[in-house]
């Protein structure tokens, strides 16, 4: 099975969010405990999925402007924007 660089990139990203979870429950244990901590880890992992899912758009974005903009005869700027 062939992975590519988006998955690897996702299941980086996805273990690095488990282990900040990890390591803030540890810093903080007063706050983590019972259904409160709960809620707050669950949150947590969500904003986490959240940010790593933009950071990636973002980055395919920009990658395909560059790419097009490389390829094609020269273009206004603000062509390329839209």
């Amino acid at each position: 099975m062939k992975l590519g660089r988006t998955l690897i990139l996702l299941w980086v990203a996805s273990l690095t969010l488990f282990a900040a979870t990890g390591i803030a429950m540890l810093a903080t244990p007063e706050l983590m405990n019972g259904l409160p901590g709960l809620a707050i880890r669950f949150f947590l992992g969500y904003c986490g999925l959240i940010v790593v899912a933009q950071v990636l758009a973002a980055m395919r974005a920009i990658r395909q402007l560059f790419s097009e903009a490389a390829a094609k005869k020269p273009v206004s700027l603000r062509l390329l924007l839209r």
